[in-house]
């Protein structure tokens, strides 16, 4: 995500920063973020490897023993995994989020300027 960062201004970066924690929380929370879903998020994990992640993870839900400890770090592995390719998602997709940004940080501040004039 540092590469987004590079396309604002110092005095946005905080705004921006602020938009991609509430938009990370809003897709794992199963709403959109910039049009995007958690739907999408699980097309593109799944895609990445070419299916081969979907594979294993029905394979581990089949063969799982709840009793061990060997499962306990699969799962974590698995959790671990899915949140770096979330934030390869959200690279993924840096332009429709820019975009978003952008058009939202406006919209704020010509709100802000009408407020502040007493419109």
């Amino acid at each position: 995500m540092k590469n987004i960062f590079n396309q604002v201004s110092t005095k946005e970066a905080d705004a921006l920063e602020k938009f991609l924690a509430i938009g990370k929380h809003r897709i794992l929370n199963n709403r959109e973020f910039c049009g995007l879903s958690v739907s999408d998020f699980t097309t593109f994990y799944f895609e990445i490897h070419d299916g081969k992640l979907a594979d294993a993870m029905v394979k581990f839900l089949i063969t799982a023993d709840c009793g061990s400890s060997n499962t306990l770090l699969t799962l974590m592995g698995f959790k671990e995994f899915a949140k770096d390719v979330f934030e390869e998602f959200f690279n993924a997709n840096e332009t429709t989020i820019l975009t978003t940004f952008r058009t939202e940080y406006k919209e704020q501040k010509e709100e802000l300027e009408i407020t502040l004039a007493g419109l």
